[in-house]
């Protein structure tokens, strides 16, 4: 799996879980609201920056980057 996939992978299912988390029927506290705002802002710079905190673990895990 490329780094760029496991990116994509690692995103869509945190963001499913704070989805899941949010329509519980409890009340959501306030850090699941500030993790999602801060995974929105993040994959926006990343966009424009190719930079994503997650990708430092990646390297550490040998994940190999596109090509």
């Amino acid at each position: 799996m490329t780094m760029d996939r496991a990116l994509r992978l690692t995103s869509g299912v945190f963001l499913l879980l704070v989805l899941l988390i949010g329509i519980l029927p409890s009340n959501v506290h306030w850090f699941w609201k500030f993790f999602l705002l801060f995974m929105s802002l993040n994959q926006i710079q990343s966009a424009f920056t190719n930079w994503c905190p997650v990708m430092v673990l990646y390297r550490k895990l040998g994940l190999k980057e596109c090509e």
